[in-house]
């Protein structure tokens, strides 16, 4: 479904591309930049519950497609939108109490890993300078409006001198639905003909709103952060 959904929304893309964007023309530059783009980076939770701690990073992943709409005669100033597909995560260290081979209770130190898959919206703008030997620098800043796809978290303990794991595939039910973050980053693109430019952005991304639900039933709190290193083509 979400292949299917992904491939309308890029024929759109490339067809509202095709009708609107034109070449430099009267000092203008193309109203209408396509872009694919891909990322990873690292995220981590800061958190607003004692009980649960930061305990280190997550690699996240980023891919989908971009749109640049310029406004103005000049390539300096730009709309940014675009629909991605973003995987994020981060990882907690708390006590919990769990039953061990005898079904007696056990309190352990359990490390949580929280891996989340969404859809994101983008809106926000890109500043780039004039062209100089091919290459063009900018900053890009926004926000990212975002509907959970699916969320699950991985449990790591240990019980005496044994290492255990456990899977729940299914922690929708505590994670919010809803993301909203705003972003901020510098980078540069190369122009490798024409209007087909390479582009490279460092982004820092900081979630306002809660990562997990208010059904959460052992108290999860907190806030997602994300460094990016995003990479891609437009044209």
């Amino acid at each position: 479904m979400k292949v299917k959904f992904f491939s309308v929304l890029l024929s759109i893309i490339f067809v509202s591309s095709s009708l609107y964007s034109q070449d430099d023309v009267g000092g203008f530059g193309k109203r209408v930049v396509l872009g694919f783009t891909v990322g990873t980076g690292a995220d981590w939770l800061s958190s607003h519950n004692e009980k649960f701690l930061p305990n280190g990073g997550y690699a996240n992943l980023r891919y989908g497609v971009t749109v640049d709409v310029n406004f103005t005669e000049a390539q300096n100033y730009y709309f940014t939108t675009g629909l991605t597909f973003q995987h994020l995560g981060g990882k907690y260290k708390f006590n919990r109490v769990v039953l061990d081979p005898n079904a007696d209770m056990v309190d352990v130190i359990n490390n949580r890993l929280y891996r989340t898959i969404y859809l994101t919206i983008p809106t926000g703008v890109k500043l780039k300078t004039p062209e100089f030997n091919h290459f063009v620098f900018g900053v890009n800043f926004g926000f990212y409006h975002s509907i959970r796809l699916s969320s699950r978290i991985v449990d790591k303990y240990e019980m005496g001198k044994t290492k255990l794991q456990h899977k729940t595939p299914n922690y929708n039910k505590s994670c919010a639905i809803f993301r909203e973050a705003g972003f901020m980053g510098i980078g540069g693109e190369y122009i490798i003909k024409g209007d087909f430019r390479a582009h490279l952005y460092v982004n820092y991304a900081y979630t306002f709103t809660n990562y997990f639900s208010m059904r959460n039933e052992i108290g999860e709190k907190g806030n997602l952060h994300s460094l990016e290193v995003v990479a891609g083509f437009n044209f």
